[in-house]
């Protein structure tokens, strides 16, 4: 048996996921969506969770919510997070249906945010409603913490509302956000993977520059601004960062060695005294050399303006994902050492992030790891380390354990349609979702009977 037998959500819970698909809050560098499309999704959401809207707090921060869920008891609370935006998309013509007309069929939800991010609030919202409409009471206070502006950043979001729980004195047994999944079909594994993360990478963007005084193609010096930027972005591919073998990954590599084929568990016995020749080995894939070390991509390279005029600038952006143990300052003294060029201005775009704290495996991880176990029960737990950024790290020691999960069994071409084309979400992960949140609620709870 692959999950518990949840059957798909019902036509109602979908449509009200299915309408949320349907307002275009897309963030985007450029900044935000209009303002009407939150508007229409505030509406939208007071409308359909009435319970919610009429029993809990709630203070906005431009169009982020946070709800306060009072608590029976004093004591440390819980805090959910999830976003409201969404990133644009890049070619409407190449998906099934439409990206934002919300499309139910029979299996999937469809739609622009199906998976990241509106699925998780409008599943929050729906365990929030049941629980109150049942006449459940929070022993702790519940604070459900719903981001505008996750995929710039969250510095009008995110922040802000940390700031006021902080300013409240709010302190926080688990904090729990996007990030982890189930995922099936990796390599040597027979069973489903729940990866509950226990932190995030950090990331920096950092650009390279060139001035040339120009003139004619045909009387070239003996490298172009072109030329020498191409070679400082060569040089930094040529040699990446450091390997190193994490504690967290060595936590993660553990828990799944006893699922592996035989041969794949040979080769991490040599764990934890072997764990640099682990990493060689995991530096030889993308998808998990991202484990091992801080990741080095040029995305953006750019100069010149004819073919026959020397150009008088040129620059490249390259983005680093940084691994715990290594820091933004770091990173930018790594690249003046690799590309060893005075001429190549070297500095920080835009906004940078330091890598995550790591949480420790503590009650409240043990809670989220059994309520998987509860849903999917053959999946093989263990952890591991958000590659992007959340707005998790907004919240930093509000917490005393932080877990980036949610429990939707997919795929790896699942995985692409997250910020792709054809974004979906099965009626049954939802459903499976939707229980998730509910049992957690559950559990956070105090039964009618006991009042």
């Amino acid at each position: 048996m692959t999950a518990a037998p949840l059957p798909p959500v019902d036509d109602a819970t979908a449509e009200r996921l299915a309408a949320a698909l349907r307002c275009v809050t897309v963030s985007s560098e450029g900044g935000a969506a209009p303002d009407a499309e939150f508007d229409r999704l505030a509406a939208l959401l007071e409308t359909s969770f009435p319970l919610v809207h009429a029993e809990l707090e709630l203070e906005c921060f431009g169009h982020s919510r946070l709800y306060r869920w009072t608590g029976t008891e004093s004591g440390d609370a819980v805090i959910l997070l999830a976003h409201l935006d969404v990133v644009p998309v890049d070619d409407e013509q190449r998906w099934t249906h439409p990206p934002f007309a919300g499309v139910v069929d029979d299996e999937f939800i469809w739609g622009r945010g199906a998976i990241d991010d509106k699925s998780r609030v409008l599943a929050i919202l729906e365990a929030v409603e049941a629980a109150l409409r049942a006449g459940r009471k929070p022993r702790r206070t519940v604070y459900l913490a719903f981001g505008h502006d996750e995929e710039v950043f969250g510095l009008d979001g995110a922040t802000r509302i940390a700031a006021r729980l902080r300013e409240e004195g709010v302190r926080a047994e688990l904090l729990l956000d996007e990030g982890g999944v189930i995922l099936t079909g990796m390599t040597g594994m027979r069973r489903p993977v729940a990866s509950i993360m226990r932190g995030e990478k950090g990331w920096a963007t950092v650009r390279l520059a060139v001035t040339d005084a120009g003139g004619h193609s045909s009387m070239p010096g003996r490298r172009t601004a072109v030329g020498r930027i191409a070679r400082a972005v060569s040089r930094l591919q040529e040699r990446p960062m450091p390997l190193r073998m994490t504690p967290v990954v060595l936590d993660m590599l553990t828990a799944l060695r006893p699922e592996l084929p035989a041969p794949l568990r040979r080769a991490l016995g040599v764990l934890p005294h072997g764990g640099a020749a682990v990493a060689r080995v995991l530096a030889l894939r993308p998808q998990t050399e991202a484990l091992v070390r801080t990741t080095t991509a040029p995305t953006v390279i750019r100069g010149g303006v004819k073919a026959n005029v020397l150009p008088q600038q040129a620059e490249a952006l390259v983005n680093f994902r940084i691994l715990q143990g290594d820091s933004v300052s770091g990173v930018l003294q790594h690249c003046r050492r690799v590309v060893r060029d005075d001429r190549v201005a070297i500095t920080l775009h835009g906004r940078s992030s330091e890598p995550s704290p790591i949480s420790p495996t503590g009650p409240a991880y043990t809670l989220i790891a059994d309520l998987t176990r509860e849903l999917v029960p053959d999946a093989v737990i263990t952890t591991g380390v958000v590659p992007g950024a959340t707005d998790s790290r907004h919240y930093e020691g509000l917490a005393t354990a932080r877990c980036n999960f949610a429990p939707i069994i997919l795929s790896a071409p699942d995985l692409e349609r997250i910020h792709g084309t054809d974004e979906r979400l099965s009626r049954r992960n939802y459903a499976r979702l939707i229980e998730f949140n509910h049992r957690l609620l559950t559990h956070l709870t105090e039964p009618p009977a006991a009042r």
